[in-house]
């Protein structure tokens, strides 16, 4: 092991990548061209559906709910605090 080995975390593990590729990825890449499909590049856009409205809805409420409950707890936190101090 010599000192620039030390010094990484992975220890001697090679600074680039094989110029050898798997076979699997070589079948899928002839298959793919023997299929005639077209590489697909970008994901389908979903539209926006009264579902999905009413999804972020409930979850802007739940998050609000959840910090007016931590508001809560925290508030009377330290009211107990106080009140054993005094």
């Amino acid at each position: 092991m010599t000192e620039d080995d030390a010094k990484e975390v992975f220890g001697s593990l090679p600074r680039r990548r094989p110029g050898i590729e798997s076979p699997r990825r070589a079948r899928a890449r002839e298959q793919g061209k023997a299929s005639g499909a077209p590489p697909r590049h970008e994901a389908p856009v979903a539209e926006h559906s009264e579902i999905a409205e009413l999804e972020q809805i409930a979850r802007a409420g739940a998050k609000l709910a959840a910090g007016a409950a931590a508001s809560g707890l925290k508030l009377a936190g330290r009211t107990v605090g106080g009140i054993g101090r005094a």
